[in-house]
């Protein structure tokens, strides 16, 4: 039998369309490019099969080096300085995402952060879902109305009896009548909170915030961009929401790390909805128990306005003077305050114990990947932090013994001695693993981690704060404010006739701070170290991470440019560190006012290395942590 000669099948490929439209043919396109120093926007020719898609805001699919890449169109234009221009090769979402207001904003952000606006969007609109377009009618672009010719930026300081989650529903109530609001939280959990109370007041709102499904998030977002609702209400990506008629934007705990954006540039919302309220001139509230030190910073030059009640809280401090966890004049009073109700204990860890260190050799226990080994509790036994390994019983891997001591206490060992030492009495722990919404005992101990007490409609009889001065202790920056927002959100939650208790020295500041309630002594006080060590937020800093190799070229690159007048002379070098066995970091401090010269001169110094094909250089701009 013979075989039939094999044959080539022939395909036909539609050949691209080669008439543009008639009228404003050339349209201006933000193109995902992936390419650092080719970040711009480019002219294509729109087809005339296209022409009545093309708007500006949608989608498009475009060729760019050879490759489909996707895009943004900007404007159309007559034409264009360039010949032999490219055609739009596709649209792929009919709908106006990309507003004037959101372009103008992202404009913004990516110069601020030293960013490409396509890395900026990819945060601002959600990834497409092609099956909720299908459900849903495009409506045609609406006109964003102009804000108002003044707008407020404030601070409102939450106070004891206060509930923040019902003041902002009160707040969204009266400013919807103005017009557009949106909210930002940093958790989910607090989102889930407001909108519990908006669905109690029967108010209409759109949630946009990481706990959606993609659907679900691509679906809201498109009924926002729509005017659906005016009010919308989201964690961190939040902040550049489409909102029709915005009038106002509150952003809850506004330090909180949560609020800074993991992946690079990393943007945060305080200082994008700061950006948002100046050029839409929007009125902008920030609401939280203490103000992160940037926006102590901007209190202090009276950029933001500070609000809030004055009240007299009834603190008392309690210092342990050999490591104790309750000192003993503190037994008295949590006593007193457990006869009349429940009483709140802030922990600074979750967890038993974080550490091991074996009693006979001294030597911290070590898993065999190298890995710190915890103790869980005597029901979950022993963990590793890096490998997860399990087990029941411990041994010491140098000298084979078996008796651990117990290093950093967390909540659930907090719990075990609390118990002990008050019996009788319910007692329940909250943490970000086991979160704890509400308490149904009248008469509770209840042990919680930073942001994550249940609220009681009446308030607890008494607040306690374990192990003050090791809240203070943090290496980091932040430690002085997360710790004055843990505390002072703790202390707010006291019921009228509450006391707070704090382990610490009474000459710490904090103990008149939440006497007065009044942070302006404290939080001065660490601008002016941070003004004699020039250090953030006096200062901006911009952290560049590199591989080793490249670290003192650079540094010898930004010393010349000092010299040479092209960049800030005040501007400071910290470091070299490496942070890895491949990479080093280096630090960089400016004033301020010529932190965008410096930043603009970085992202030419980078787009030199790209076209060069050097290795790239990761820069964040004014990070949560420099560390």
């Amino acid at each position: 039998m013979t075989s039939a000669p094999l044959r080539l099948k022939v395909q036909k490929v539609a050949r691209g369309s080669t008439e543009k439209a008639s009228a404003l043919p050339v349209a201006l396109v933000w193109v995902d490019t992936g390419v650092s120093h080719l970040d711009y926007a480019y002219d294509y020719l729109v087809p005339l099969s296209l022409d009545a898609q093309v708007i500006a805001g949608v989608k498009v699919a475009v060729n760019f080096s050879g490759r489909t890449v996707d895009g943004y169109v900007l404007s159309r234009t007559d034409s264009s300085e360039l010949s032999n221009l490219k055609f739009i090769e596709k649209v792929l979402s009919p709908i106006p995402l990309l507003t004037s207001e959101l372009t103008s904003l992202v404009r913004a952000v990516a110069q601020r952060w030293g960013s490409s606006p396509l890395d900026i969007l990819s945060s601002a609109i959600p990834s497409r879902v092609i099956a909720v377009e299908k459900t849903l009618q495009p409506s045609p672009p609406q006109t964003q109305r102009q804000g108002s010719k003044s707008h407020t930026q404030s601070f409102y300081l939450v106070t004891p009896g206060e509930d923040a989650i019902a003041l902002m529903a009160d707040w969204i109530l009266a400013r919807s009548a103005l017009g557009g609001v949106l909210v930002i939280a940093p958790e989910a959990r607090e989102v889930l909170l407001l909108a519990q109370e908006l669905e109690f007041r029967a108010v209409d709102f759109l949630i946009l915030d990481a706990s959606l499904t993609r659907s679900e998030r691509y679906s809201n977002y498109l009924k926002v961009a729509s005017g659906e609702s005016k009010i919308v209400i989201g964690s961190r990506s939040a902040v550049f929401a489409p909102v029709h008629h915005l009038k106002t934007i509150i952003v809850y705990r506004e330090g909180a790390q949560s609020h800074y954006e993991v992946r690079t540039p990393g943007w945060n919302t305080r200082d994008v909805a700061l950006l948002r309220s100046q050029i839409g001139r929007v009125d902008l509230t920030f609401v939280g128990y203490a103000p992160s030190s940037e926006t102590s910073y901007l209190l202090g030059k009276r950029e933001i306005v500070l609000k809030g009640r004055s009240v007299k809280v009834d603190v008392q401090s309690y210092p342990a003077h050999n490591g104790e966890l309750l000192p003993d004049r503190i037994f008295g009073p949590i006593r007193k305050a457990l006869e009349k109700g429940s009483v709140l204990f802030l922990v600074s860890r979750k967890g038993y114990s974080s550490a091991l260190m074996c009693k006979s050799c001294k030597n911290i226990a070590i898993c065999d990947c190298g890995g710190r080994i915890s103790f869980q509790g005597s029901t979950k036994g022993y963990s590793c932090s890096l490998c997860e390994k399990k087990g029941s019983h411990w041994s010491c891997r140098w000298c084979k013994r078996d008796q651990p001591i117990l290093l950093g206490r967390g909540s659930q060992r907090f719990a075990h001695e609390i118990g002990r030492a008050f019996p009788g009495f319910p007692v329940v722990t909250s943490d970000a693993s086991t979160p704890v919404d509400s308490v149904i005992d009248q008469r509770s101990i209840i042990l919680a981690t930073s942001g994550m007490a249940p609220r009681l409609p009446s308030g607890y009889q008494a607040v306690v704060i374990l192990e003050g001065d090791s809240l203070f202790s943090q290496i980091d920056l932040r430690a002085q404010e997360r710790a004055r927002e843990s505390i002072l959100h703790f202390s707010s939650l006291i019921s009228s006739d509450g006391k707070v208790l704090v382990v610490i020295d009474s000459s710490h500041p904090i103990v008149a701070t939440i006497a007065r309630w009044n942070l302006t002594a404290i939080n001065n006080r660490e601008l002016m170290e941070r003004e004699q060590t020039q250090l953030p937020p006096v200062v901006s800093a911009i952290i560049i991470e590199m591989v080793h190799g490249d670290r003192q070229t650079f540094i010898a690159g930004i010393r010349k440019a000092v010299d040479d007048g092209r960049i800030p002379h005040a501007t400071r070098i910290l470091g070299p560190k490496k942070i890895s066995d491949e990479s080093s970091r280096v630090i960089l401090t400016v004033p301020h006012e010529d932190a965008q010269s410096l930043v603009d001169f970085l992202v030419t110094y980078r787009k030199k290395r790209s076209l060069a094909k050097k290795a790239n250089l990761s820069m964040r701009v004014d990070p949560y942590a420099l560390s």
